[in-house]
């Protein structure tokens, strides 16, 4: 799907100050160049460092206009359907989604201090927090553009999330929990989602934030190799624990819990040397059995690949 053929323009304006922290003092880090698919011209990205919270950017962004030909089917990187079922497969084969979702919901709900038990989720991909929310007692509102992830949605959950950008959203409630899983680094104005996510809690509601982290040691190891958190262009930012802390503290937010999540696929290793069978069985076991120390040191030491963050409004 040749989605950079779609619409004219491929950049954005030039960026002049960290999309985070709103500091002037960035500068040029590496560039990376994107392919989307075989038939689509590599078209090459600048990304910036904001100096004082670490945060990166695109810079020059992606052009809205192409983002939105992007996410209007995905914002996994999906070229094509699929299925309920092949979802589940692969939750099967590594736990990863199901199980973020069910962790996230029950803390916030824990967090959440209003009386309000409506949900808002935003970004609801296949659907599996908007599942978890209900599960823990509310009532959900789910946005999503994709039309992939909403017909793995409306086939978990028996309903249809609202497909729109959330900068489109326009509701007539307030919430007492915002989701915004994976969702952050997607966005061309973050803090302009922020600021209205602010408006939609009810006071003492719980914001929660998870992006991959910029700080990762993925990013130090692979630099622009790695693509949890430098999947380009789709991840247009790049948030560090102190700049993704800045961002919501800027718009009126209290942070009152941040923990990194490290998770690796348990074929990672097996796959990437080309092991098959028994060898490729036994180096599988392997990664699942040292995956638990070794997430806990690099969470320990903030080098985890995911940040999640807890707010109230007050």
């Amino acid at each position: 799907m040749a989605y950079a053929s779609a619409v004219s323009e491929i950049y954005g304006e030039t960026l002049n100050e960290c999309v985070a922290c709103n500091a002037g003092k960035i500068r040029f880090w590496r560039q990376k160049n994107f392919q989307y698919t075989e038939n689509v011209n590599q078209e090459e990205f600048h990304i910036y460092r904001c100096e004082n919270c670490g945060t990166g950017f695109l810079n020059r962004p992606p052009h809205v206009a192409w983002l939105q030909s992007i996410y209007q089917f995905s914002g996994q990187a999906l070229t094509q359907p699929i299925t309920l079922a092949e979802v589940l497969a692969k939750e099967d084969e590594f736990p990863n989604c199901k199980v973020d979702a069910e962790r996230i919901s029950q803390q916030a709900d824990r967090l959440n201090s209003s009386a309000n038990r409506c949900a808002l989720d935003i970004g609801s991909g296949f659907g599996f927090y908007t599942q978890a929310l209900r599960k823990a007692g509310y009532g959900t509102v789910s946005i999503n553009p994709g039309s992939y992830e909403n017909e793995v949605f409306k086939s978990l959950n028996n309903d249809e999330p609202v497909e729109m950008m959330f900068e489109n959203y326009e509701p007539s409630q307030q919430f007492g929990v915002v989701v915004m899983s994976q969702v952050l680094e997607h966005m061309l104005q973050p803090n302009k989602a922020i600021s209205k996510v602010a408006n939609l809690l009810a006071s003492g509601g719980v914001l929660v934030c998870a992006v991959p982290n910029y700080n990762s040691f993925l990013v130090k190891l692979l630099g622009t190799k790695d693509n949890a958190c430098l999947w380009i262009p789709e991840h247009v930012n790049f948030f560090t624990e102190n700049g993704l802390k800045l961002l919501v503290e800027r718009n009126g937010f209290r942070v009152v819990k941040m923990e990194q999540i490290t998770r690796i696929p348990f074929n990672c290793v097996s796959r990437r040397l080309g092991l098959t069978g028994k060898a490729a069985a036994f180096t599988d076991d392997l990664v699942k059995f040292l995956q638990l120390p070794f997430a806990g040191l690099m969470n320990f030491f903030g080098l985890g690949i995911y940040i999640n963050l807890y707010a109230f409004k007050d």
